[in-house]
């Protein structure tokens, strides 16, 4: 994960790497090791996930699992530490978030949602849908790059900037779907 991650609460945006899919098969293979039969799902998703857009250097990856409760006793119990912290405010998208840090760097956002949860659904519909639309990737793209320029010193801000337009991507895919 080397070039990858950002300090936490600061924002940034690079260009596309051709490696980032590279990095989260890593990533997934690490996490399949540690949680073994309690994934049922994991996918890569959020804008790493999108080709050829600009992206926060933060690998994003969406877990499903059928005992919710049971993960987040695991992870409390036998996973967090130096490495993984749970998140521990709520989340916007109501997931459950682990960060992965390394060298002082947030370096992948892991997401858990139960088995079939909406929110889980939707990420991976969103993320198929600007892969098969270069043009509204592109919109994206430029959309964070304009709420970057405003909130560069307010990540919170920066989202929920972008909130609004996935939801109506995600209404544009599930239509298409």
């Amino acid at each position: 994960m080397e070039n990858l991650g950002l300090k936490k609460g600061s924002l940034e945006l690079q260009d596309y790497r051709d490696d980032y899919t590279l990095i989260y098969e890593k990533e997934k293979e690490e996490l399949l090791d540690i949680y073994k039969d309690r994934i049922k799902c994991i996918d890569h998703v959020g804008s790493t996930s999108i080709k050829g857009i600009k992206s926060k250097p933060i690998i994003d990856i969406n877990i499903q699992t059928d005992d919710l409760d049971d993960f987040k006793k695991y992870t409390e119990s036998f996973v967090e530490g130096e490495t993984y912290t749970v998140k521990k405010e709520p989340t916007s998208g109501g997931d459950y978030l682990i960060r992965k840090e390394e060298d002082g760097k947030v370096k992948a956002f892991i997401h858990i949602y139960k088995t079939g949860d909406i929110n889980g659904i939707t990420s991976i519909l969103f993320r198929d849908y600007m892969n098969s639309h270069e043009d509204e990737a592109k919109r994206y793209e430029a959309l964070k790059m304009e709420l970057l320029e405003k909130n560069k010193y307010n990540r919170k801000e920066y989202t929920q900037g972008k909130d609004k337009y996935i939801k109506e991507i995600i209404a544009l895919a599930m239509k298409e779907r």
